[in-house]
């Protein structure tokens, strides 16, 4: 018997197997692929990924994937990228080696911030400081009551008594100092006597050169007593001076005190941004991280799953699962690239194609950076639009950098706030932006401007502090907002400063001042009716200081003529005039 050229047994057992891989790759792979993927794109998220489903193809070999969400890890309700499609083809010959290569990468269908049916569940939580995670109770802690005028009156030092009773001491111990002084004075009568004194030395008959010698003595000691009232005239003249120069000090703050005890009052209702917080971060902050998640989205989405890429010990393994070890070279080609890749970023109508090139977390092995461009002009939403960046994995972390302008976005019918004590809807604005930003070390500096022209805001509020922050945006037709970027890679923090910070501080501190005017008024009229009173008593003295000082100008001038030579020189020449006389009678 001739035997086949065919072993059916062998074909058989070949169809078999071909079947049930067919089968299996029907049946099963699919599913298969998907729990794999969810499982270590949840992983290098940091939390729960869902996919709808997954479809392969294997000639050529490419594989799609339909409706992922990926988990927020800092807000497990929201989806921090929704992904509609995903297509990419699959170099077979690298696959074969153990890299996963892609040629292309179309990604269709992306929105970021998207709530979620469920909260996800997060592996590796990530702490956030940042004024935005606290926006929707921030506005809550910036109920502000205006406190009344007794409160305050209670807290604020007031000055004008303490300044009254101080300056009426302080007189007290200058009449004292006077008095004391005064009481050296030489009298009016010492000063007649004193010149009576000299009348009769310089103008009695002289009897001789005993009786010159005599009236010489008796000169000078008057002359001794005269340089010791005037060094009294003198100091009584010193101490009314001091005196009167420290007491026009006091006067003068007791006629300041009762204006400076109302400004510290005006001060206490004065409201500054700090004592406010940040309104601007308060009421655009939301929706400014809901924007900042588009320009930033190479960050805060594909840089912190290519960082957890790159370090197996961001979840430990559990105990009896394995552990993929890679032996690959530094010069070996990456375990995963893709070479280029599309992502349309929905904006509702509008479509946003973002090209990257060379996304991998081997850039070291690649010797190339993963870029970033995106570039769209005149379209529904706005006039021009461009972005570009690169970012690279390193020893020291994650090195990038990144530049954007949008310009003429229209905006329109947009939520700012919407709690239960403050609501704020942006009806209508043109915004335009732009901004740098770097990383090192995975440490973000960047800063930005956000322009809003024409705009229009609807706020409103039951409590006082709303209604005075709705009446502020309510007032604005253009605002300038510049903010800043800093920290860590992984949670990075958005600060958020305009000028609506400080026009709220002055209608806050405007409606402050307004409803305690009549009550302050009340207060500057008692105070000014103590400082009336301390002052008809004080002004007084202040001028007796001045008569004072004229009558011891007086006296100091009665002595000095006292002392004045020409006295002595009349004494001697009566006394010479006699002696010429008798010297004569002689001859």
């Amino acid at each position: 018997m001739k035997r086949s050229i065919i072993r059916w047994p062998g074909l058989l057992a070949f169809v078999v197997f071909v079947g049930l891989l067919v089968a299996f790759s029907w049946l099963f792979l699919d599913s298969i692929l998907r729990w794999g993927m969810e499982k270590t794109l949840g992983r290098l998220n940091g939390a729960e990924v869902n996919i709808e489903r997954v479809e392969h193809s294997w000639v050529p070999l490419s594989i799609g994937v339909y409706g992922i969400q990926v988990t927020n890890p800092q807000q497990p309700e929201n989806n921090r990228v929704v992904v509609g499609e995903v297509r990419a083809d699959i170099d077979t010959g690298q696959l074969l080696l153990g890299r996963y290569i892609f040629e292309q990468m179309n990604a269709s269908g992306i929105r970021v911030d998207q709530p979620r049916d469920s909260a996800g569940e997060v592996y590796a939580p990530v702490t956030k400081d940042s004024l935005l995670d606290a926006a929707g109770s921030g506005l809550e802690a910036l109920d502000i009551e205006l406190p009344s005028v007794d409160d305050i009156m209670q807290q604020v030092n007031i000055q004008t008594e303490t300044v009254i009773a101080n300056a009426k001491q302080t007189f007290a111990e200058q009449q004292q100092k006077l008095e004391q002084a005064k009481a050296a004075l030489p009298s009016d009568e010492t000063l007649k006597s004193y010149e009576q004194r000299i009348k009769e030395l310089t103008e009695g008959k002289i009897e001789g050169l005993g009786d010159l010698a005599q009236r010489r003595e008796q000169l000078e000691k008057l002359k001794a007593d005269f340089r010791a009232d005037r060094d009294a005239v003198k100091q009584f003249k010193d101490t009314v001076s001091q005196a009167r120069e420290t007491l026009s000090a006091e006067l003068a703050a007791v006629k300041s005190a009762p204006g400076d005890d109302i400004d510290r009052i005006q001060q206490f209702f004065k409201l500054d941004s700090q004592g406010l917080g940040n309104v601007t971060s308060l009421v655009f902050g939301e929706k400014a991280r809901q924007w900042s998640q588009y320009i930033l989205l190479a960050y805060e989405q594909v840089a912190p799953m290519l960082a957890r890429s790159s370090n197996d010990q961001t979840i430990e393994p559990a105990r009896g699962q394995g552990q993929w070890l890679s032996f690959t070279e530094d010069d070996a080609p990456p375990e995963f690239l893709i070479k280029k890749a599309v992502t349309e970023f929905a904006f509702g109508d509008t479509v946003l194609d973002v090209d990257w090139r060379n996304i991998t977390h081997q850039h070291q092995q690649l010797g190339q950076p993963t870029t970033f461009q995106a570039r769209a002009d005149n379209n529904g939403l706005w006039q021009s639009f461009n972005l570009n960046g690169e970012l690279s994995l390193g020893e020291n972390g994650i090195d990038a950098r990144q530049q954007w302008q949008l310009k003429g976005l229209k905006l329109s019918d947009t939520p700012l706030s919407e709690s239960s004590a403050f609501s704020a809807t942006l009806l209508a604005t043109t915004l335009d932006t732009d901004g740098s930003m770097a990383v090192r070390s995975n440490q973000l500096e960047g800063n930005g401007a956000i322009r809003l022209a024409n705009l229009d805001i609807q706020a409103s509020g039951e409590q006082r502090w709303a209604q005075l922050v709705g009446q502020a945006l309510g007032q604005l037709q253009r605002l300038d907002i510049r903010a800043n970027m800093s920290g860590d890679i992984t949670s990075p923090s958005l600060s958020l400063n305009s000028d609506l910070d400080r026009q709220l501080t002055e209608a806050l501190t405007g409606t402050a001042m307004s409803a305690a005017q009549d009550k302050l008024d009340a207060v500057k009229a008692r105070l000014n009716e103590q400082v009336q009173s301390a002052l008809s008593e004080q002004q007084p003295q202040l001028a007796e200081l001045t008569q004072l000082l004229e009558l011891a100008d007086s006296k100091d001038s009665r002595l000095n003529d006292l002392l004045n030579a020409k006295a002595e020189d009349s004494v001697g020449d009566k006394l010479k005039e006699g002696l010429f006389k008798k010297l004569g009678g002689n001859n």
